[in-house]
């Protein structure tokens, strides 16, 4: 008997080295928008790199089993508006890689519509962007009140800890000094992508109620 023949190797396809928003958006099954969020936070930059968008591909949504974490769903970094909020010296709304420490509590923790108690009472407020965490925190109390002239509503500001974060190239740190039970906590994630419904930039992650 002859020895066989085999077909030609297939030459693999290359993969490219940059996504369009299109592409990148499909990979991260995101929307066009939400992508522009990620590059405007930082998070991803331009050309859109293939690498940068496996490193945040295929990650689970967190789920909660019991208790509640509270969600900030906010944007990409923008000048803070001083028509709003007069007397806040905060320069900056939103999420940048680049905020030092300082810069993401005061746009982070401040001001929302939400219940007190209950941010209180969960105590860990997460904080992304398109899904994306980018922070969380430990609510420790609230650091004040305000209703502004065209609404009826008071909104909050909270004091926290700051558990983890990420910064340019999506490397997340988590400082020294977070208690260890909220470490593995904060770990799981920063590590995941979560989503919320809401009427408001501020959300709740409650357990699922098919379990």
């Amino acid at each position: 008997m002859p020895l066989p023949t085999f077909a030609p190797t297939a030459t693999p396809t290359p993969r490219p080295a940059t996504l369009s928003r299109t592409q990148a958006a499909a990979r991260l099954e995101l929307n066009p928008a939400g992508v522009d969020k990620l590059v405007k936070a930082g998070m991803l930059g331009l050309p859109i790199k293939a690498t940068s968008v496996d490193k945040i591909t295929g990650r689970e949504r967190l789920q909660v089993l019991d208790g509640e974490l509270t969600v900030l769903r906010t944007d990409a970094r923008a000048e803070a508006d001083r028509d709003k909020y007069p007397s806040d010296p905060r320069p900056w709304m939103g999420f940048h890689v680049e905020h030092s420490d300082e810069d993401l509590e005061a746009a982070s923790l401040r001001w929302w519509r939400s219940d007190p108690h209950r941010v209180l009472d969960n105590e860990l407020f997460a904080v992304t962007v398109a899904t994306f965490p980018v922070a969380v925190y430990r609510i420790l109390g609230t650091a004040g009140s305000i209703t502004r002239t065209d609404e009826d509503t008071p909104r909050h500001h909270y004091s926290g800890q700051l558990l983890a974060r990420v910064h340019p190239g999506m490397e997340t740190t988590f400082p020294q000094d977070t208690p260890g039970h909220l470490r593995a906590l904060a770990k799981q994630i920063m590590a995941s992508r979560i989503v919320v419904s809401s009427g408001g930039p501020v959300g709740y992650l409650e357990p699922t109620t098919d379990r």
